[in-house]
C-alpha cells in the first residue's frame, strides 16, 4: 500500500517566545518617585537661572567680540618703533626733535647769559677786547658742558622711555581679555549653578539602578498535524 501525503495541507512548525519583565525593587521607585518630585521642584530655579545667565551675557562685552588683531597691530608697531629708537641710542643718535629742542634751550640760556655778562660789563667801565673774549669763551665752555650733559640726560631718559614703552605695548589686549572674561563670568557661574541643581538624586538612582528583579518566561507552539503524524509513523 502507498502512502502519499500532501504536505501543503500541513503547515507550521515549532516557535519559541521568551518574554522578560522587569520588577524595580522598593528602593528604585522610592528614589525614581523622589528623583521626580525634586526635578519638578529645581526646573523653574534652572530655568530661571538660565535665562538671568543670558540676560547678563547677550550683547555684553562677554559676546561683543573685541578687536583683538587691530589690538595687536598696534601693539607690534609701538615695539617695533621702540626697538628702532633703541637701537639708535647704541649707535649715539638722538631723535630730531629732541636735538631741537636741546639745542633752542641751551641757545636761548647763552644768549641771555652773553647779553647780561656784556651788559654788566659795560656798566662797570670794563668792557674792552680781552675782557669780552674771556667772557665769550666762558660762555662757550660753560655751553658745550651743558650740551653734553644734556646729551647723556637725554640718552638715559630714552632708553627708559623706550624700554617701558616695548612692556607696556601688550597691556591694552591684555586688559580687553581681561575685560571680556569678566564679562563671561557671571553668566557662566549662573549656568553652572542651574547644571548643578540636579545632584544626589541621580547619583543614587544609578547606583540602585539594576537591583530589582527579572522575570522570563518562554511560550513553545507545537508543530502542528504534520509533527504529530510523523512522529506516530
Amino acid at each position: 500500500m502507498n502512502i502519499k501525503i500532501d504536505l501543503q495541507m500541513f503547515k507550521g512548525g515549532t516557535s519559541v517566545t521568551n518574554n522578560s519583565t522587569y520588577t524595580p525593587s522598593e528602593y528604585e521607585l522610592q528614589l525614581q518617585k523622589a528623583q521626580s518630585n525634586y526635578a519638578n521642584a529645581i526646573a523653574p530655579n534652572s530655568l530661571w537661572l538660565n535665562d538671568t545667565a543670558k540676560g547678563l551675557l547677550q550683547n555684553s562685552l562677554g559676546t561683543v567680540q573685541v578687536d583683538y588683531n587691530g589690538l595687536n597691530s598696534n601693539a607690534q608697531n609701538q615695539i617695533s618703533s621702540a626697538q628702532t629708537g633703541l637701537t639708535n641710542l647704541t649707535n649715539g643718535e638722538l631723535p630730531a626733535s629732541y636735538l631741537q629742542n636741546m639745542a633752542d634751550s641751551v641757545k636761548s640760556g647763552a644768549t641771555k647769559t652773553v647779553g647780561s655778562n656784556i651788559n654788566d660789563l659795560g656798566n662797570r667801565g670794563v668792557l674792552n677786547s680781552s675782557v669780552t673774549n674771556k667772557a665769550l669763551n666762558d660762555i662757550s665752555s660753560n655751553v658745550s658742558d651743558t650740551m653734553a650733559k644734556s646729551y647723556t640726560n637725554n640718552i638715559g631718559t630714552l632708553g627708559n622711555l623706550y624700554n617701558n614703552q616695548i612692556k607696556t605695548a601688550p597691556a591694552g589686549t591684555t586688559a580687553a581679555a581681561a575685560s571680556q572674561e569678566a564679562a563671561q563670568q557671571p553668566a557662566l557661574n549662573l549656568w553652572n549653578a542651574s547644571l548643578g541643581l540636579n545632584g544626589s538624586t541621580s547619583s543614587a538612582l544609578s547606583a540602585a539602578a539594576g537591583k530589582g528583579t527579572t522575570t522570563s518566561t518562554q511560550k513553545t507552539s507545537g508543530g502542528g498535524l504534520l509533527s504529530g503524524l510523523l512522529g506516530g509513523l
